[in-house]
């Protein structure tokens, strides 16, 4: 009773607070899919064997990479992943590793990319998407798209469209390496009551906070959007996730 009752004085809310909550949407169109969990995802390697998220926790941030054959601007920012994915192997201690996941779509196929990655010798790990990594994907309508995962598997950003060189790409992968190498040991993202999930709870707390009706202990978990701001936004995030429709 008192979970539905938490719900419904969130979703009068988030119903009261539309006009602000569009806002903040609209201004964060292409990082929609923060807040958004990968961790569950099997997938297919485009040279046999399976992938899943098992790999996310070895690691401090994981940066995946949606692409297709058929796409322009995804084949041309693929150069620059390779020079990242060979970088950041020969640099562990940098803690970062590099995925690529297939959108299987059209002429794209599997055989299809593993024809093209193996002619164009790119060696990073390549996946045929799956259900999982579809679900954070279909939050954008345009392709490429990157997201940034942290090692709970909590997406952190989503960038939508070509990066224009190597350097560029870097500095995106360093800023948001700096933050999530800065961020208490064990912090889950989301989890601003600390009591090790991501609840309801949580989700009404960031609400009061965005209200200015609460005070936070823990604002960086709150934060799920990375702009340094607790919000509305923040909340919805935390609420999809609590109620397991992320």
């Amino acid at each position: 009773m008192k979970k539905w009752l938490s719900i419904l004085m969130i979703a009068s809310l988030m119903l009261f607070t539309c006009v602000s909550a569009t806002a903040a949407v609209h201004e964060t169109e292409t990082r929609n899919a923060v807040g958004m969990s990968i961790m569950g995802f099997s997938a297919q390697e485009l040279h046999g064997g399976t992938v899943t998220s098992d790999i996310i926790p070895q690691t401090t941030m994981t940066v995946v990479n949606e692409w297709a054959t058929w796409c322009g601007p995804c084949v041309s920012e693929m150069p620059h992943f390779q020079t990242m994915h060979e970088y950041y192997s020969s640099t562990p201690e940098a803690d970062v590793q590099i995925l690529g996941s297939v959108y299987v779509s059209g002429s794209c196929t599997p055989q299809s990319a593993l024809q093209f990655v193996d002619n164009n010798g790119y060696t990073w790990p390549n996946v045929v998407e799956d259900n999982v990594l579809a679900a954070v994907f279909n939050n954008s309508n345009a392709i490429p798209n990157t997201i940034i995962v942290d090692s709970n598997g909590i997406v952190r950003d989503m960038h939508t469209g070509s990066f224009s060189s190597a350097t560029q790409l870097q500095n995106y992968i360093e800023t948001w390496l700096e933050t999530l190498e800065a961020e208490e040991p064990g912090f889950i993202p989301g989890d601003v009551d600390d009591n090790g999930e991501i609840t309801v709870a949580d989700a009404l707390l960031i609400m009061r906070a965005a209200m200015s009706i609460a005070e936070l202990q823990n604002e960086a978990a709150a934060d799920m959007n990375g702009n340094g701001i607790i919000e509305v936004t923040d909340a919805i995030m935390v609420l999809r996730i609590a109620m397991g429709i992320a």
